[in-house]
């Protein structure tokens, strides 16, 4: 932070030099070489367009004072905040987590030389703030105590085998269905939920209602739709208490219900990263897909890298059953009754789909799919649900797996969004953890997505104290949560790395203690990390 208030010293002594045509932000951050982010703090500048050739009047110096000056074309986000800081705000707000976008506490208007983000970040948590909080409560009587005790737990991975183990765990279903979903936009997911569900079975779901999945075959509503004129008296169901949903008039989680559980007949749970759509649950088709390179391999490259885990076991099925039928019980008594919400989530898709965060350019397929896993033998098991305390909390349990490392920690996630410790606590204890493990240097490997493969993102994440350029890979697709800890541990479920994902939205990981589970994921990681993870930046860097 010393280092960043120096650069933005030098930047408001030198303010004339940043006053071109079309210069939009100038601010401190880290140089970019070689399409990679170095160590090197430097003075960062957007403009609207970036040409090769400019003239000596309106270049920026490539030097100002003891800083090199490193000029970038702003992305479609950067722009549409200074064209429309109104509906910038308003995305901010109600789009997709994954679409958030990084606020740095010196970045200046080039122009004018004034700070940027204040107004923006006021209007924008307003709008987010602007439904009525209801207080969490957790099920009476429901404990997230780890479980040791013999498990049948069959675990996977997608694009690889997602759905051949889903659309099974989806069969013989005798009494119930309990879900909670983020995302439920594909169509052969749904056409196995109602086949699944064609006689006397019930469904009970709470689900989520996002901006539209790139890969939807229906909407969330349509998805709603279709189940209710399918099961009629037979299901049970509820918008989720989000703040962005339009289909509640109070809100219990921030700005997600995130998680990713169906629980089948109180004895058995499938439990993810992975949403039901199509990027999550890709359908590869019938046998081997290492058989058949040419006909999966188009399908793998477009679609997402997520974990899961379906478990065999009563006790700890009848938990996540109490926890979900809790949530649709609260959300059942904040219904807004059915309103058209396309208006409000058109104008996310407008923009979102010009960012170049999306451009899929040189995607990469897996070289090697690997089949299912499944183990019987005694192990312990700890659940996590965010917003909860106690036994179950995540930050106090993902912290102390990351610090109980000796050897190694393989991290896999969609995006780390470093966040103001006055405001989200947990991200800096998590940060800290990681960061202490590099500084004991162990054997310490973080997979991002290509959300977060902007520089912004990862200059953040560097000023936070995570050297980027050494330990950071970015890989396409990634949609992962996972955790491989010495070879001997392993967390995977739902919840990302931000600061409501840490800590108030709906999520859902178990923590698995078992030698086999754990060297099953770390193959899986490692040929990630060696075939399909790279040292490069996204389009709009």
């Amino acid at each position: 932070m010393k280092e960043q208030h120096s650069i933005d010293q030098t930047i408001q002594a030198n303010l004339q030099q940043f006053k071109k045509i079309g210069a939009l932000t100038v601010r401190p951050g880290y140089k970019i070489t070689n399409g990679w982010i170095t160590r090197k703090p430097s003075i960062v500048v957007t403009v609207r367009v970036k040409r090769a050739k400019v003239s000596a009047k309106q270049m920026i110096p490539p030097k100002i004072g003891r800083y090199q000056t490193d000029v970038r074309e702003a992305t479609s986000w950067q722009k549409l905040r200074h064209e429309d800081p109104a509906q910038y705000g308003s995305l901010l707000a109600f789009d997709r987590p994954e679409y958030a976008q990084p606020e740095f506490p010196y970045e200046r208007d080039a122009q004018s030389g004034q700070l940027l983000n204040a107004a923006i970040t006021q209007a924008s948590l307003t709008l987010k703030e602007a439904k009525p909080k209801v207080p969490y409560r957790p099920p009476g009587g429901a404990t997230l105590d780890p479980v040791s005790d013999t498990f049948t737990i069959t675990i996977c991975a997608s694009p690889d085998a997602g759905w051949k183990e889903l659309s099974q765990f989806l069969t013989g279903i005798d009494k119930e269905l309990i879900v909670g979903m983020y995302d439920f936009t594909s169509a052969h997911v749904l056409d196995a939920v109602k086949v699944a569900l064609n006689s006397k079975q019930t469904l009970s779901l709470v689900l989520d209602h996002p901006s539209l999945n790139a890969t939807a075959d229906q909407s969330d509503e349509q998805t709603e739709a279709a189940l209710s004129k399918e099961l009629g008296g037979r299901q049970a169901f509820a918008w989720a208490a989000e703040a962005h949903d339009p289909m509640v008039s109070k809100s219990i989680f921030p700005s997600a219900y995130h998680i990713k559980v169906a629980v089948k007949d109180r004895r058995q749970f499938w439990l993810s990263s992975g949403n039901w759509n199509n990027s999550n649950q890709p359908d590869l088709g019938p046998g081997d897909p290492n058989q058949n390179h040419a006909r999966v391999d188009p399908i793998a490259k477009n679609s997402d890298r997520d974990w899961h885990a379906i478990v065999d076991h009563p006790g700890l099925a009848s938990t996540f059953a109490a926890y979900l039928e809790n949530d649709l019980v609260s959300a059942s008594k904040l219904q807004a009754g059915r309103s058209d919400a396309k208006a409000s989530f058109a104008s996310l898709e407008g923009v979102t789909s010009k960012n170049p965060e999306k451009e899929q350019k040189g995607l990469k397929a897996p070289k090697k799919y690997f089949p299912a896993k499944t183990i019987t033998d005694r192990m312990t098991i700890q659940p996590v649900l965010t917003p909860d305390a106690g036994t179950g909390n995540y930050v106090q349990n993902l912290s102390k797996l990351i610090n109980s490392a000796k050897k190694s920690v393989y991290i896999q996630l969609q995006y780390i969004h470093p966040a103001d410790p006055s405001k989200a606590p947990g991200m800096e204890v998590l940060i800290d953890a990681l960061k202490s493990k590099i500084a004991a240097k162990l054997d310490v490997k973080i997979i991002l997505s290509q959300w977060e493969a902007t520089a912004s993102w990862l200059e953040l994440l560097q000023s936070a104290g995570i050297d980027v350029s050494s330990y950071v890979r970015i890989q396409h697709g990634v949609h992962n949560k996972g955790f491989v800890i010495d070879g001997r541990v392993v967390a995977l479920g739902s919840q990302n790395w931000s600061g409501d994902g840490v800590e108030l939205n709906r999520d859902a990981t178990l923590i698995i203690y078992h030698s086999d589970v754990a060297a099953y994921f770390s193959e899986i990681f490692l040929s990630d990390w060696s075939t399909l993870a790279e040292r490069r930046l996204s389009t709009g860097a």
